[in-house]
């Protein structure tokens, strides 16, 4: 008699059992719905950094490996900005179960990206806005990211086909990145490609490129190749890069050089190299005596301050023993005249060459001085 009310509890038991397994497949499924999962993960973003993050269409999620999110359209943006700051035409965000419950902080795994588009000055007005807590913290994403087409707007300057492959990140930790794309500015197009390596990961490292790529503005189309050594600081209000040592070898009238000094990019650009030329390219205009017989390499220091859009004169100094040419120049407008052969014979250039022996004609000039003018300039002056 005792064995008869165990048995009559099994089906009582099995009905609790698929209650349970039916409400636990409920509950499940409504903490995975994709529009659910999306709008609780992007409102917890959002609410914790003062944004507003929104995307078109249903989004997709799939469990393997581990929980996905895959979102189209996705717009992030300060709350009554008229720009966004970020958008992306397709985003796939990898989260860890945890996060997925609800049991810990926010975590994100891997981020993919296509055709994102960042704009700096929607960026900077919503960093205005931010508490200052020291420098921003550098997210942890231990399967890395991949940003594929993306496009940062800067001031008269961008970035496009923008590619990353990084395999992980983390805060104080060595990484390294693909990175290719092109630098537009005006009719000058920069294409680059290669590994970008960070000592540790955030906004102030060491750092070290080794690449090249093309040189491209009217009919000039160059190739180069550099190695980058230096460290980068993102944490003031201009960006600031440090270079230790700098090898760039390009095809003419790109020059072979190295150099070591400071770029700083902030509401101006400043830039500060010194080096050495290790040739001088055969597209540049004749060097006078007695530079031209002066064996290679040469000492040079460059410099630059004003508009980012390089609009300023640059400032470059060569010098070889007693010999020095100090002169000023417009980057667009040497630009030009290397592009224009039946211009001008001589260069957009101000300046002065001073020498202890100048050789003109079979003739030898002693203790030589002499002022170099811009004719374009002149050109204008008397139009």
């Amino acid at each position: 008699m005792g064995t008869a009310p165990r048995k009559r509890r099994w089906p009582l038991c099995l009905a609790v059992l698929a209650v349970a397994l039916l409400l636990g497949a409920w509950w499940v499924n409504r903490a995975l719905e994709p529009q659910h999962l999306a709008a609780t993960v992007l409102a917890s973003v959002g609410e914790s950094q003062g944004l507003e993050i929104s995307f078109t269409g249903t989004p997709e999620y799939a469990l393997r490996p581990e929980p996905r999110l895959l979102l189209e359209g996705v717009v992030v943006r300060q709350p009554g900005a008229a720009a966004p700051l970020l958008t992306a035409a397709r985003a796939e965000v990898s989260l860890p179960w945890d996060t997925v419950l609800g049991e810990g902080p926010v975590v994100i795994t891997r981020i993919e990206l296509q055709q994102p588009a960042l704009d700096l000055a929607a960026l900077d007005a919503w960093l205005s806005t931010r508490p200052d807590t020291g420098p921003a913290e550098m997210p942890t994403l231990t399967r890395g990211l991949h940003l594929t087409a993306g496009t940062v707007q800067g001031d008269g300057w961008r970035l496009q086909a923008l590619s990353v492959d990084l395999p992980a990140l983390a805060p104080g930790k060595a990484a390294k990145a693909d990175v290719s794309g092109e630098f537009v500015q005006g009719d000058t197009t920069l294409l680059f490609t290669g590994p970008l390596a960070l000592a540790t990961a955030g906004l102030d490292s060491p750092l070290r490129f080794e690449g090249g790529g093309k040189l491209r503005s009217g009919e000039l189309d160059a190739r180069w190749s550099a190695t980058l050594a230096g460290r980068m600081d993102l944490t003031g209000a201009a960006s600031v890069l440090e270079i230790d040592a700098l090898a760039f070898k390009g095809e003419s009238p790109l020059p072979e050089l190295d150099a070591r000094g400071r770029l700083a990019l902030g509401d101006e650009l400043l830039l500060e190299l010194a080096g050495q030329l290790a040739n001088w390219p055969a597209d540049w205009p004749p060097l006078p005596e007695s530079f031209a017989s002066t064996p290679m390499p040469l000492d040079y220091e460059l410099t630059y301050g004003g508009a980012t859009d390089f609009s300023t004169p640059l400032k470059l100094l060569v010098s070889r023993e007693d010999t020095r040419l100090d002169s000023r120049f417009s980057l667009t407008g040497l630009l030009a005249w290397l592009e224009n052969d039946g211009g001008n014979p001589l260069p957009p250039l101000q300046g002065t060459l001073s020498t202890p022996a100048l050789v003109v004609e079979g003739f030898t000039l002693e203790g030589v001085e002499v002022r170099l003018s811009e004719p374009a300039e002149d050109a204008a002056s008397e139009e």
